[in-house]
């Protein structure tokens, strides 16, 4: 409890003390046509995270896996976010040190994606030496899998949230309790910051976005989390349990550079095609979007973790995530059909209330 205590003041106090160093040096957010928020956003959140997530390190150091190579990655990956966030430097370069970091997490952790479970029988399917490359692959999607669905106030802690708790849940089961209370004290070190970015309880004026450096450290850290308990020897969870876990900023990211590589777009191209984005436009509110958005989500997980509990076949757990791969992309195609159908309910719903 006192580490949990400790995390939650580390990352609370650096978004105070930000505040007016990221107005002083330009680390803010302004808006464009893409973005539609009023005035310039300090892009603290990420320092917050952190800060809180290193506090927690410092007080769970002898319990925690590879300390060092993981704070040594987070802490590139902030530095390279900070300067993303604040110079908007090139993805290609972002892209190429995600990589490295890769590389070192295999070489010197060995961490790395050696097989994928039961996916397609009653067999275990082994990659052997072409996983490494998988988990380079693997490391940089999910890393922009989060940075590019943080499109909404609320949506990007609400998803890190849900998937740490699922993770949580699952090692608290399993007796993995360093790598439960991990989950459970990244929730509490990402709580202030969703609380100041959906305005609870200071209101906008104490706004705050999380930027790249926040998303890519979350990103980091949840394929960190789920390369270490789905591999090796009496791991505590099925890799296809991950993809449910992380289901939808994992679809959202490769139906959306599925469509922009159709188009003939850059898939590093921003634009405003996301889930979250196709909501709103549909006539939900930023805020009914980010609940609607986290609930699927949490039902999602919670399929995951049910999975396991009742011990389903993965081969079948991964049929079913691919339908439901296919039905999202499906909905994509058609999201301006569904656009109209539902701004056609809400005007039926507002005349039957006149």
């Amino acid at each position: 409890m006192l580490s949990l205590l400790v995390t939650f003041l580390g990352a609370f106090l650096t978004l105070i003390v930000m505040r007016p160093i990221a107005n002083k040096i330009g680390l803010v957010d302004k808006p464009n046509y893409r973005k539609r928020h009023q005035g310039a956003i300090p892009l603290i959140g990420g320092v917050s995270l952190f800060m809180g997530n290193l506090s927690y390190y410092l007080m769970e150091w002898d319990q925690l896996r590879l300390p060092y190579l993981y704070i040594f990655s987070i802490f590139v990956l902030l530095a390279i976010g900070i300067l993303d966030d604040r110079f908007d430097i090139s993805p290609f370069l972002r892209a190429g040190i995600q990589a490295v970091l890769a590389i070192l997490m295999i070489d010197l952790g060995n961490v790395y994606l050696d097989h994928l479970g039961q996916i397609l029988g009653p067999f275990q399917l082994t990659l052997g030496s072409i996983g490494l490359i998988i988990t380079v692959f693997a490391t940089i999607a999910i890393i922009n899998a989060f940075n590019m669905i943080d499109g909404i106030d609320g949506l990007l802690g609400g998803l890190s949230i849900v998937s740490f708790a699922a993770i949580g849940i699952l090692m608290f089961r399993d007796g993995q309790m360093d790598m439960a209370y991990w989950s459970f004290g990244l929730i509490i070190a990402i709580l202030p910051y969703l609380l100041l970015n959906l305005g609870i309880p200071l209101g906008p004026k104490y706004k705050v976005f999380m930027g790249d450096a926040g998303s890519t450290l979350i990103g980091f850290t949840i394929i960190w989390i789920l390369l270490l308990s789905t591999q090796g020897k009496g791991h505590p969870m099925n890799p296809v349990t991950a993809l449910w876990i992380i289901a939808v900023p994992l679809i959202d990211m490769v139906a959306i550079i599925y469509r922009r590589l159709r188009k003939g777009k850059s898939p590093f191209r921003p634009d405003r095609l996301h889930v979250h984005h196709l909501m709103v436009r549909a006539g939900l509110t930023s805020r009914q979007a980010f609940l609607l958005i986290t609930f699927f989500a949490a039902i999602c997980a919670t399929i995951g973790i049910l999975g396991e509990v009742f011990y389903i076949n993965e081969w079948a757990m991964f049929i079913a995530f691919i339908i439901l791969f296919f039905l999202y992309a499906y909905s994509i195609t058609k999201a301006w059909k569904i656009t109209r159908w539902v701004r056609r309910m809400k005007r039926r719903a507002r005349r039957n209330k006149q």
